[in-house]
């Protein structure tokens, strides 16, 4: 009785298709109390039956392929903004993580304009600032890739972006996004692999008549939207190489996507990419694999491109992996890391995959609003030492994650 009157309190608001005028307080109210609430089920019985043959596809491991050189790619979710604490934002074990990676992507949900203040104590969620700082557990001597693209890319304006995108790059970084068509992609190379990367994201706030050429717009997974499928076309096809998209899409507070999002992410697969990182909803989605061209018929997703047999990879949504949103959802992301490279025949193959699960944790125990991101091993464990609220993020983690949210030391 209490998720049905919550599910018809929230279902059918998305700000992000259909904003409307402040003064429209009902539509506030809803959205509000999706915010706080939560779209916490699958949008119909297929989308649950599909869900649960995804998680078990992903489970069985039977796409794993033994690899001789593999690289290891990690993701990660939104950096929001965070008011401050920006330097020590990750603890000491994520940072650890990410430094292990021979490529790690992160999606930076705010400007990061120095020479402009940073909101301290209020909470400006449509002009978002952070310091260069905030990117310091992402600095490594090998490929980082920041994506720009993102609703967020206009916060401080045009100019803004383009010297975020100047301060990422000085950093050392590869930045998707910018003022001018090209910003949007990158070009690396990861040992063997050639690796593309992409960014798009489904709207930006401040809604310009005509937005910036780097930082793409398409509203994938919209239902009455038709995307440019014309936009990539120019995907390279070399089997031997990585294309990824960093895609900022989806709806805020909803834990699975829907069938139309499905067909739009096997569309973008068919083109030619073959790895989606998703970020947006401010919640953790599931992780799910793509056969391609026959490369296993159980997989429930099926894609054709026209090539050898492979997999692709799709993360719906990494979460938050530094907010300050109030939720436990919200403050529950995770890190992915999968080990790709070339097979036996020299086509691109996954040899494994893996979770760390993370917990935002500002606001909990004495930390107030300045606590790190912890791994949610490291949050359970400052738990049992009586330092922070015993929130049920472990069982959150699970029921989008399945078996990836596990401790290590369980199977």
């Amino acid at each position: 009785m209490i998720t049905a009157l919550r599910e018809a309190l929230i279902d059918g608001i998305r700000y992000e298709d259909g904003r409307w005028p402040l003064w429209r307080w009902d539509r506030n109210l809803r959205y509000l109390a999706k915010s706080l609430l939560h779209r916490k089920t699958p949008w119909s019985e297929a989308d649950r039956r599909h869900a649960e043959r995804a998680r078990a596809y992903l489970e069985g491991g039977t796409w794993r392929r033994p690899l001789a050189r593999p690289a290891r790619v990690l993701l990660g979710g939104d950096l929001m903004w965070i008011r401050r604490g920006f330097r020590d934002a990750l603890s000491p074990a994520l940072r650890a993580r990410i430094a292990a990676a021979d490529l790690a992507l992160v999606n930076l949900e705010t400007p990061v304009v120095p020479e402009r203040p940073v909101p301290t104590y209020t909470y400006e969620t449509l002009h978002y600032n952070a310091p260069a700082e905030y990117l310091d557990a992402w600095r490594s001597d090998r490929p980082r890739v920041v994506s720009l693209c993102n609703n967020h890319a206009l916060d401080q304006g045009f100019d803004g972006l383009a010297r975020t995108r100047e301060v990422v790059r000085a950093l050392g970084f590869a930045a998707l996004g910018g003022p001018s068509a090209g910003d949007e992609s990158a070009e690396l190379r990861v040992g063997e692999l050639g690796v593309r990367a992409t960014g798009v994201t489904y709207g930006i706030n401040h809604s310009p008549a005509v937005g910036p050429a780097g930082v793409p717009v398409e509203r994938f997974g919209a239902a009455d939207h038709e995307p440019d499928w014309g936009r990539y076309a120019h995907l390279r096809r070399d089997p031997r190489d990585l294309e990824l998209l960093s895609a900022h899409w989806g709806f805020e507070y909803e834990y699975w996507p829907a069938a139309r999002q499905r067909a739009h992410a096997v569309r973008l697969i068919e083109l030619g990419f073959d790895v989606i990182a998703g970020s947006s909803p401010h919640v953790l989605q599931p992780v799910e694999l793509v056969s391609i061209d026959g490369a296993d018929p159980a997989c429930p997703l099926q894609a054709r491109r026209g090539g050898p047999p492979r997999f692709g990879l799709i993360a719906w949504s990494l979460g938050n992996l530094s907010t300050i949103m109030p939720t436990l959802a919200c403050r529950v992301g995770a890190l992915i890391e999968f080990d790709v490279g070339r097979d036996a025949d020299g086509g691109l193959a996954f040899g494994d995959l893996r979770a760390t699960p993370t917990v935002s944790a500002r606001g909990l125990g004495d930390d107030w609003l300045d606590g790190a991101t912890l791994s949610l091993d490291e949050f359970e464990a400052r738990g049992r030492r009586g330092q922070a609220p015993r929130w049920p993020c472990r069982e959150h983690a699970r029921t989008i994650l399945g078996r990836l949210a596990n401790r290590p030391e369980e199977p």
